[in-house]
């Protein structure tokens, strides 16, 4: 003797079959960007780490034709730390 679902229990099945197919995508969607980020994440960092580099390069540069002072960005001038 075999027995049937009703179509109710089918499509409730198939309900749930669809989403659990709708969250395993939108979890791959989700490692998808965080994949992304991270990759974003360590570019910005490279560009930090060039960029802190290249601040202390000037700063030494600064200080050998100028001397230790304190820099006013605004004019340009530097006053001598004493």
């Amino acid at each position: 003797m075999s027995n049937k679902l009703s179509q109710e229990e089918v499509a409730k099945l198939k309900s749930y079959q669809l989403q659990n197919t709708e969250i395993a995508l939108a979890l791959g969607n989700i490692e998808i960007r965080e994949y992304e980020l991270k990759k974003q994440k360590e570019e910005v960092f490279k560009k930090y780490e060039t960029l802190q580099k290249e601040q202390v390069t000037t700063a030494g540069e600064l200080e050998k034709k100028y001397g230790s002072g304190n820099i006013d960005l605004e004019t340009g001038e530097i006053s001598s730390i004493e």
